[in-house]
């Protein structure tokens, strides 16, 4: 009768004895990416759905009314990106009808910016994730920032006429765009709030300590050679040339030392001798 044969022992070991992840484990490791990103990624993506409404519906109307009457004589509704429209043409043989497609195109493709902005804050890692969230929020603040800047100065600056009789409102699309805005600029302020401190702290100290070595800037030997007056010339005395004394030979010496006056001779006193003879000037 034989016994039965035991397994082998399995090789202890930290990846044979550590427990296997289930699949929605291991998809949950990707939160630490969202670390210090969710709440931008969130701001983005409400700023994205509030700017949205704006390219098909109005944000202002402006409402005339009728001599002696509450009721509306005319009607324009107003877009952010450039279109105006005659809400009530009914009351006019021809209503008005104009837009900007232009205008129109660059904001869905700012739209659209926008949400890879989002996507890439929540996904993808590292400072590629944040460069392009920055990038697209940027984008899409700017276009919304000026489409409501130039609405509302349009509205304000009394383009549609100026009176009483004059009603200018705001849609709920309005209200939007506003609320986009707020939220794509505290988006920015989030992302890039720590780095602009940084930056600022650090050109403030620059600064400082550019002023102070302004103030506090050692003298070089530059410094005191341009502030040292200028040195004056040595003295110098001026060479005296004699005739050699009648009868005297060439090379017979100069300036015997009793005094007399014979042969060629130099001096730097030019007061030793009132006769000399100054080279010309």
């Amino acid at each position: 009768m034989s016994l039965p044969e035991s397994p082998a022992p399995r090789a202890a070991g930290p990846a044979l004895t550590a427990p296997v992840a289930p699949a929605w484990r291991r998809s949950s490791k990707v939160g630490p990416i969202l670390r210090g990103r969710r709440v931008g990624a969130v701001l983005v993506l409400g700023g994205v759905l509030a700017a949205a409404p704006t390219a098909i519906w109005p944000t202002d109307v402006i409402t005339y009314l009728a001599p002696g009457s509450v009721a509306p004589f005319q009607q324009l509704a107003l877009w952010s990106w450039g279109q105006v429209a005659d809400v009530v043409p009914g009351l006019l043989a021809e209503g008005i009808h104009f837009g900007n497609p232009t205008s129109l195109v660059l904001l869905v493709v700012a739209l659209l910016a926008g949400l890879a902005a989002a996507v890439c804050l929540a996904l993808r890692p590292g400072v590629d994730g944040l460069v392009l969230g920055v990038a697209g929020t940027a984008w899409l603040a700017a276009t919304v920032t000026a489409n409501l800047g130039q609405t509302a100065g349009r509205v304000s600056s009394g383009l549609y006429g100026d009176s009483n009789r004059i009603v200018p409102t705001q849609t709920w699309a309005g209200v939007l765009q506003y609320v986009a805005a707020g939220l794509l600029l505290a988006a920015l302020g989030l992302m890039t709030g720590s780095t602009a401190a940084r930056v600022a702290v650090s050109g403030a100290v620059s600064a400082g300590r550019w002023a102070r070595d302004l103030v506090h800037r050692p003298r070089g030997p530059a410094d005191d050679d341009a502030a040292a007056p200028p040195a004056s010339a040595p003295p110098s005395g001026i060479a005296t040339m004699r005739d050699p004394a009648p009868g005297s030979r060439p090379g017979s010496g100069a300036w015997p030392g009793d005094g007399a006056r014979s042969g060629v001779g130099f001096s730097d006193d030019p007061g030793a001798d009132p006769d000399h003879v100054r080279p010309p000037r």
